[in-house]
């Protein structure tokens, strides 16, 4: 990942219509490393606020935490469920605000070297883990594409 993820005080304070939102979290998490990543759909969104993922919008228009929420589930979800993601968002609010916990995910992602839960720095491993591996994968497949392109001429 390449890059860097706004802090919360970088979010918009502006409540943001669906196409706002979709157009900010795909400008962050799509990736040219990653060719078919299809990114966050608004069908995506709208599942997400039906199973209780996110909260409902307020006369369609979203507000920064859920925002820095599905910043956070559209990267996620690249290893973790989204269930499994719901969850442990849900159980980390318990103790700490949602600026906090957005903050200490973005601090992780962006390599800062502030100190932060344990668990949002093993998430964190496991999704930069996840996008070495993918761009190591499609590094291979260049090679073995050039490779098989040369033994045919």
């Amino acid at each position: 990942m390449t890059k860097k993820l706004p802090t919360w005080d970088e979010l918009p304070d502006l409540e943001l219509y669906l196409d706002q939102v979709l157009l900010m979290v795909n400008q962050l998490a799509l990736s040219d490393d990653i060719p078919d990543d299809k990114g966050l759909t608004a069908s995506m969104v709208n599942n997400y606020v039906k199973h209780g993922h996110i909260e409902k919008p307020i006369k369609k228009k979203y507000q920064k935490n859920q925002l820095a929420r599905l910043i956070a589930i559209t990267f996620l979800k690249n290893v973790f469920s989204i269930q499994e993601i719901s969850h442990t968002l849900n159980v980390l609010h318990e103790n700490y605000q949602s600026s906090q916990l957005y903050d200490d995910f973005v601090a992780c992602m962006n390599d800062d070297s502030r100190e932060v839960p344990e668990l949002i720095e093993t998430a964190c491993q496991s999704l930069k883990l996840y996008f070495k591996a993918r761009r190591l994968t499609y590094i291979l497949e260049g090679e073995q594409s050039h490779v098989s392109d040369t033994q045919t001429q």
